[in-house]
């Protein structure tokens, strides 16, 4: 005794999904590359400014591969071997910490996390 099922409309439900994984990664790396230089500028706006060196120093890199996108924000202002940006985040034993990347982040991040949910449909 065999017995048969059909599904009707399962086609175009198959080239609908496909269709729907194939320009998500593209979704999700403009929203990288969108945060990314939100959060470099908010940075900007709140690093200490001296000379603008640091502020000419922050630089945001996207790097992709297959299923991986990475967005970095950076702020990497050497004087010789010092890393001045580094040493305005966390501070040294003479000046307090900036924090100025970390509220950046902060500030970002649930946004990112919102605005990443609603691309994905979770």
């Amino acid at each position: 005794m065999a017995s048969e099922m059909k599904v009707v409309g399962a086609d175009k439900f198959i080239s609908g999904q496909h269709k729907l994984m194939a320009a998500l990664p593209k979704q999700v790396e403009s929203l990288i590359r969108s945060t990314a230089a939100s959060t470099q500028q908010q940075a900007q706006r709140l690093e200490p400014v001296k000379t603008g060196f640091l502020r000419r120093q922050t630089k945001v890199t996207v790097t992709k591969k297959v299923w991986h996108i990475r967005g970095t924000v950076s702020a990497n202002a050497y004087n010789g071997n010092f890393n001045y940006g580094y040493a305005q985040e966390n501070g040294t034993k003479y000046i307090k910490p900036k924090l100025f990347m970390y509220q950046a982040f902060e500030t970002h991040k649930n946004v990112f996390i919102g605005n990443l949910k609603a691309v994905l449909h979770v």
